[in-house]
């Protein structure tokens, strides 16, 4: 049986150990004023709690893993190799099963136009809003949105052969099976991987209340990718205001193949069978005083192939929405709540001739109490309710806790 708990308590420990801090203050070789600015690191620890969930698999995350029982590591540096050119990377680590380069990219920062800057490598994400914060104590609460987490029950390396593949397939994105392509034992893909990032070239440009970035990247929003898959690229960016009285709104947009290669070359067309991922999106954000309020809303669409169907291409889309807020009771206490819902277009069922959504409709509410017990550690616990439009794990409540530990 597989001991999950062994992964937070041995990354706890390890950064206990690893901490630079203590060591520097009692040898006195501190770094110098230029070391600070040529290098800087830093670092986060954030363990999650939850009861096992072995029938419903709500908190599933495309890298097996349970996102409510886990302890993710990260690290982070940026070297700056002159004045406009640094490198930016993160090693992360989930449950101590493998040390992933989670960002490695090139930043140059251009002196000329001091308000751009681009970057090259396996960079940060344009679409959304959720993915873009880096940092764990960042989330109002200890779950990730549905739209950046939770599978559905399409695969980028396996197709249906008709409807009925993919209807026998609701519900079960944490391990879906179709006949044609790769007969691995693998999970679907979210709307957004908001933990993974994608490989290729951005562009950001930051002027006064405007901010303006696009991208160019090898994956899709589904499925981000380090080597490519198919002979698509992904084309996305993002427009941003800051309006007066501290509201930021944005929208968002990306198209990309999502499908690999190997899988469409069992369709009819083959490589020209159509297969896109579109997705659009609009996120908010208001802050004053204590109180804190986001809200997102994201629509994606994908070109699915039936291998065996009279319509060989369907366009098949799924809508999520959440709103989320965190309130401050006490310069050390704060509550955080969100509430979120993930709904999915109708097909024609063929065995009932009925209409029904080609995946099981999600709806989720959590929340969260936190506790600053120092400058940089934080104790949460909370609860998350979900339902599910099918008959498999229909619903589930799950209590949680968590600890945030920053450097």
């Amino acid at each position: 049986m597989r001991r999950w708990w062994l992964g937070p308590c041995v990354a706890a420990a390890l950064l206990v150990a690893a901490a630079p801090a203590p060591a520097r203050a009692q040898s006195g070789e501190m770094p110098s004023h230029e070391d600070e600015r040529r290098f800087a690191i830093g670092g986060d620890l954030g363990i999650t709690i939850a009861p096992a969930d072995t029938r419903t698999y709500f908190n599933y995350t495309s890298y097996d893993e349970d996102a409510l029982r886990q302890a993710r590591l990260q690290l982070y540096g940026e070297w700056h190799l002159r004045r406009d050119l640094s490198i930016v990377g993160e090693l992360r680590t989930e449950n101590l099963a493998a040390i992933r380069a989670s960002a490695l990219y090139l930043r140059w920062q251009p002196e000329a136009v001091r308000h751009l800057s681009i970057q090259i490598g396996r960079i940060p994400p344009v679409i959304g809003a959720f993915a873009r914060r880096a940092y764990s104590r960042d989330n109002a609460v200890l779950g990730l949105p549905l739209a950046y987490q939770y599978l559905t029950a399409l695969r980028p390396d396996a197709l249906p052969d008709v409807t009925s593949d993919l209807l026998a397939m609701r519900g079960r994105g944490w391990q879906p099976a179709y006949p044609s392509g790769s007969t691995e034992i693998r999970p679907g893909v979210p709307l957004i991987a908001g933990s993974t990032w994608d490989t290729g070239a951005e562009a950001n440009w930051t002027r006064r209340w405007l901010d303006l970035s696009g991208a160019i990247t090898l994956g899709s929003p589904a499925d981000p990718r380090v080597i490519d898959t198919n002979r698509d690229l992904m084309w996305s960016g993002r427009a941003a205001a800051t309006l007066p009285g501290g509201v930021i709104v944005g929208v968002s947009g990306a198209r990309a193949g999502w499908i690999a290669d190997d899988a469409l070359r069992l369709t009819p067309s083959g490589l020209d069978t159509p297969h896109a991922q579109a997705v659009v999106g609009a996120d908010a954000e208001f802050g004053v005083g204590r109180w804190l309020v986001r809200a997102e809303w994201l629509r994606s669409s994908f070109d699915v192939p039936f291998v065996l169907s009279s319509d060989p291409v369907q366009r098949l889309t799924a809508q999520s929405g959440f709103i989320e807020g965190r309130i401050k009771l006490h310069p050390r206490v704060q509550i955080g709540v969100r509430v979120d819902r993930l709904a999915f277009s109708r097909l024609i069922d063929p065995l009932t001739a009925t209409s029904i959504t080609w995946d099981a409709n999600v709806d989720r509410i959590e929340g969260v109490l936190g506790v600053r017990l120092s400058r940089n550690l934080e104790i949460r616990g909370g609860w998350q309710e979900n339902r599910r439009e099918a008959p498999r794990g229909g619903r589930r409540g799950l209590p949680m806790a968590g600890l945030l530990y920053w450097f």
